[in-house]
């Protein structure tokens, strides 16, 4: 099941968005487990948190979370920002902040892997 969620991101990463000249996008997956006993909270947490963030963040292009059909506590999010300058930006927006200060006792481990897209002038239809 694993495999099925890292190729339909993989996927998903090959028909991400296209950048204006110059800047250069950045693309990452946060691989994330939390903790079974606070799996609602965290969900309205992170719902929360990435609705702001695409309405409020013009440089926030994609975040898009997945969570694991055989154990739920694991998540995976792909992020996808114009520039690195969006990306620094957005973790220091107060929606951010208030997402990440209010869930850092439900997180079990967080791993961030940056990404390149393999066809990054597609975007998501």
């Amino acid at each position: 099941m694993n495999k099925i969620i890292v190729a339909t991101l993989l996927s998903m990463l090959a028909c991400s968005f296209s950048v204006g000249a110059g800047e250069t996008q950045m693309t990452r997956l946060s691989k994330i487990t939390v903790d079974a006993d606070y799996m609602p909270a965290y969900r309205d947490a992170l719902s929360e948190e990435v609705r702001a963030s695409m309405a409020l963040e013009p440089g926030v292009l994609s975040l898009y979370a997945v969570f694991d059909k055989e154990d739920p506590t694991r998540l995976t999010i792909l992020e996808i920002y114009a520039s690195r300058e969006a990306y620094e930006q957005h973790v220091k927006s107060p929606h951010f902040l208030k997402y990440k200060n209010g869930t850092l006792h439900m997180v079990k481990s967080l791993e961030l892997v940056d990404v390149e897209p393999l066809l990054p002038e597609l975007k998501i239809k």
